[in-house]
């Protein structure tokens, strides 16, 4: 049986965080905020909350799609929610452990990519900081901190560990490069969109863009006009 980070909400999941994405989420149109110090603080968290539960549902849609058995707890693993699952191929153990950082840049790509949203709302920010730090966070745990994703012995913790113990160390490696990657990149586009954003970074004559190698993962390029 093996053992992963995250929830027994089952498929409840996916339905929350579609109604936190599109019920509570203020995306559309730059509606001014109340005035009051709180409200700005509980859309900010409400975002976090909201990108949290994009990403555990990723793993429960791939647990859907790939027809395998998975079981919710909380507070296990140092985290709020844990799974397990019985994935009977490595290939489908793969597709459910990476499916929620996958999960997490799609969605962080579709506030990026659509005009009409607006990128300096609390919940948005809220979101997109989940969206980008998560990632990171998780790469640094697997590769120094050694806290949530590791392997114990049959089992794993971790998505990245998960993904490393249905294929291997370079794999996760990779893996975890490219994510945090392509949250580096999606973080520094968002920047530009800031409000309190310094001229020079808003400026086109600079720009990051980001390309894949052939041999895996991606390369992060910046251009600089002079």
């Amino acid at each position: 049986m093996k053992k992963n980070r995250m929830s027994r909400i089952g498929g409840s999941i996916i339905a929350a965080a579609v109604l936190f994405f599109f019920g509570f989420m203020p995306s559309y149109a730059s509606a001014e905020e109340d005035g009051l110090p709180l409200v700005p603080a509980l859309k900010f968290s409400a975002g976090v909350v909201s990108a949290f539960l994009i990403h555990e549902g990723g793993h429960e849609l791939a647990a859907l799609l790939t027809n395998t058995d998975m079981h919710w707890t909380t507070g296990s693993y140092n985290q709020p929610l844990d799974f397990t699952e019985n994935a009977n191929t490595d290939s489908k153990g793969w597709a459910i452990n990476s499916a929620g950082l996958i999960a997490q840049a799609a969605g962080a790509e579709i506030i990026l990519q659509v005009d009409k949203i607006d990128k300096n709302d609390a919940f948005v920010r809220g979101m997109m900081t989940w969206n980008i730090l998560n990632p990171i966070l998780y790469s640094l745990d697997y590769w120094v901190i050694h806290s949530t994703n590791k392997i114990n012995g049959n089992s794993y913790q971790g998505d990245l560990g998960g993904i490393e113990h249905y294929s291997n160390k370079a794999t996760a490696d990779g893996f975890a490069l490219s994510m945090s990657a392509i949250a580096v990149f999606q973080g520094y586009r968002f920047l530009k969109t800031q409000s309190w954003a310094p001229d020079w970074l808003k400026d086109n004559s600079r720009s990051m863009s980001l390309a894949p190698l052939p041999s895996g993962g991606f390369i992060i390029g910046y251009k600089f006009d002079f």
